[in-house]
């Protein structure tokens, strides 16, 4: 694996990277947090949800994955909501793995032309700004416990819900099954490329 690798290519670089995104990691449950608190839903305040404390948001097993693969996952923030604002609160956490990854690779960026002290970091935070779009896209699927299945559990059908139990009563089998078969059919891929042009079209529109 590509990020895995870097550790011996660069320390440093990896090193920022892995900090980073597991930084991205809690920006998703923050803004997750956030709307479900707008919303009047109390249990992420309750638990501790609206604050920065890694303990709160980061998950061991999640840090592993994300050490050894670039790709955690963080701990579920908890909420009662359901219909469009269930669905809008899921959808928050890809769009907090978006904004993360646009500032990771604007302060990549600007210190790419600061000079060699700072290569490493600016490439750390680059690798961190892929990883974020990776996990943007990854987390839309609706597959549990990802954010898409939680979009579904809040404004799908009852044979939609029951399907998403089916689907998570796998475990981690079924969901490493059904992400294999999105990466390989192609369709994960193209979401990232569609995340990574809409990306590069707001550096362009800022002349970056």
């Amino acid at each position: 694996m590509f990020f895995f690798e870097l550790l011996g290519r660069d320390p440093l670089a990896y090193l920022v990277a892995f900090a980073a995104g597991a930084f991205g990691l809690v920006v998703h449950n923050l803004f997750q947090a956030y709307l479900a608190d707008r919303y009047k839903d109390g249990d992420p305040r309750r638990y501790g949800f609206l604050t920065v404390e890694p303990r709160v948001h980061l998950d061991g097993l999640g840090l592993i994955f994300l050490a050894l693969i670039g790709f955690g996952f963080p701990r579920l923030v908890p909420w009662r909501l359901f219909g469009p604002k269930g669905a809008q609160t899921a959808l928050m956490g890809p769009l907090g793995f978006f904004v993360a990854a646009f500032f990771y690779i604007l302060i990549g960026r600007l210190l790419e032309g600061v000079g060699p002290a700072t290569s490493s970091i600016a490439l750390g935070m680059q690798v961190a700004g892929s990883l974020m779009i990776g996990h943007a896209a990854v987390f839309l699927f609706p597959v549990p416990p990802l954010d898409g299945a939680r979009v579904v559990y809040a404004i799908g059908s009852a044979e939609a819900r029951r399907f998403m139990d089916q689907l998570q009563s796998y475990g981690f089998v079924g969901f490493f099954l059904i992400f294999l078969v999105l990466n390989l059919s192609g369709i994960l891929p193209a979401i990232r490329a569609g995340l990574s042009g809409l990306l590069n079209s707001l550096f362009a529109a800022i002349g970056l």
